[in-house]
């Protein structure tokens, strides 16, 4: 009788060791799975930042320059949404771009 409860134990420990460890190789494949894609939306971000940072110094630049501030309000406008402070801006829903 002894024989027979230690070859249950034992069986049950071999089935919860199993067990355990699918678990673990499945959490482990999905963190990797997770890290994955945190790094290509890191990657993403860095390139948009890379961009608006050109977008900046671009406007930077003809900022410094001091002329043709007619450009100027022009990109203020397009590409930065700004508008003078008493002025009302209405924008059509219906406008494809």
């Amino acid at each position: 009788m002894a024989k027979g409860k230690k070859n249950k134990k034992s069986f049950i420990f071999k089935v919860a060791f199993l067990a355990f460890t699918c678990y673990v190789a499945v959490s482990f494949t999905l963190i990797q799975i997770d890290i994955a894609n945190k790094e290509k939306q890191l990657a993403d971000a860095k390139t948009q930042l890379a961009e608006q940072k050109l977008i900046k110094s671009e406007i930077i630049d003809v900022l410094n320059s001091g002329e043709n501030t007619e450009y100027i309000a022009k990109i203020a406008r397009e590409k930065l949404g700004m508008a003078y402070p008493d002025e009302e801006v209405f924008v059509d829903p219906n406008r494809k771009e």
